[in-house]
């Protein structure tokens, strides 16, 4: 196992494939009151970031997400509802000399209507992963986060928070050996 410090100008370039299920509450658009149902997320998130300090990245994610909503309306029968939404905005990491890593993202984004209303997204989450280098440079990534997503309009807004697991993949560019880093400490 190659060791997991990473230098101060390394660059990171990768992506996350997540997936979640959860309970969710939705009011938005909907004038005969809430409904309940499950919501299905699949994301596809880019994470491209700059070692600012050693074992501490910044970065863009960029983030492809598609949804499917089901609540039940009678009994035995569904009504779905799918989309897809693209989210960006910044994140940070910071790796332990083990390979275990925090992360932080904030992102946003803006849903439109063919009836020209706009939603505005928001989305943040919190997670922990384990960057497993199977090389000096490449590393497999899976991860556990926290996640935080509002869409909203006026006065009303859809909420869903929840557990989010995600297997990803990612490249250190001109990571340096954790033995070579220590010494010109």
């Amino acid at each position: 196992m190659v060791p997991a410090k990473v230098k101060h100008g390394s660059l990171l370039i990768g992506g996350t494939l997540s997936a979640s299920a959860y309970k969710t509450t939705r009011e938005l658009y909907l004038p005969l009151g809430a409904e309940e149902g499950t919501n299905i997320l699949a994301s596809l998130r880019t994470k491209n970031g700059y070692f600012i300090d050693h074992d501490f990245a910044v970065g863009m994610v960029v983030s492809l997400e598609h949804e499917s909503f089901s609540t039940a309306v009678e009994e035995g029968e569904d009504e779905k509802f799918r989309r897809t939404m693209l989210l960006f905005g910044p994140f940070t990491r910071y790796y332990l000399d083990n390979g275990v890593f925090g992360e932080l993202s904030l992102e946003i984004g803006l849903l439109n209507f063919s009836t020209g209303q706009k939603t505005n997204l928001f989305q943040g989450g919190l997670g922990i992963g384990y960057a497993h280098f199977i090389n000096e440079k490449i590393a497999l990534e899976p991860i556990l986060s926290f996640r935080y997503f509002r869409e909203w309009e006026g006065e009303k807004s859809n909420v869903t928070l929840g557990p989010m697991l995600g297997f990803g993949v990612q490249a250190y560019i001109w990571r340096k050996r954790a033995h070579v880093i220590k010494e010109a400490l």
